[in-house]
């Protein structure tokens, strides 16, 4: 049992996130809104709620905290399986890829999607329960929900249209690239998120590809 969740090398652990927005939802002709007051949805109930809420998905390697993230609704929702597929694959135009030894699964998606445990035993990848330690990813969901919401006011602005759930793909690609591009905020580290993922370090593995 891994206590503090110590990493020594990157792709060692990686934490999921599948969170509903506290902040952004689409409206019935696709556009995509930021409300200031926060919206309380659950995962477990995402599917009956009345918005059509933005759900985020996003998984963080422990030890350099680049991430990988993709965006959906209430009514396009995916399980953690066919995102988890696509976040270890190795891509051509994003870095982040690579099976890693465990992954830390909140018990709201693991409750939610119970076929998940089963799914990383068979890849011979270790389930860690969240415990205290965990809260500090939940700044990163924070973060990258602000990205996206500027992604959106962004392009609103230089293109004159509405950002929309059919155009937002090219600025997310686009904030992802640059929130692993900058450099991360830890004392004594001035590398990127990218570079640390990067970085040999000793007794690395080889990175474990998903077929």
């Amino acid at each position: 049992m891994i206590n503090r969740y110590r990493s020594p090398y990157p792709n060692y652990i990686h934490q999921l996130f599948i969170t509903p927005s506290k902040h952004l939802y689409a409206l019935k002709d696709r556009r995509l809104k930021w409300q200031d007051k926060a919206m309380e949805v659950k995962l477990d109930k995402i599917e009956g709620a009345d918005k059509e809420h933005v759900v985020h998905y996003i998984v963080a390697d422990h030890t350099s905290a680049a991430f990988y993230a993709e965006m959906r609704t209430n009514k396009t929702l995916m399980t953690p399986i066919e995102f988890l597929m696509r976040a270890w694959k190795k891509k051509s135009d994003f870095f982040f890829h690579g099976v890693p030894e465990h992954v830390i699964v909140p018990t709201a998606v693991s409750s939610k999607y119970p076929e998940v445990r089963g799914w990383l035993e068979q890849l011979g990848v270790g389930l860690i329960p969240p415990s205290s330690g965990f809260q500090a990813g939940i700044h990163q969901v924070r973060t990258w929900e602000n990205d996206v919401a500027n992604s959106i006011s962004l392009h609103s602005y230089l293109e004159k249209t509405p950002c929309t759930l059919d155009n937002i793909s090219v600025n997310l690609a686009k904030a992802l690239r640059m929130a692993n591009d900058g450099e991360i905020n830890r004392p004594g580290v001035r590398m990127s998120r990218k570079q640390l993922w990067g970085m040999q370090v000793e007794n690395r593995p080889p990175i474990r590809y998903m077929e």
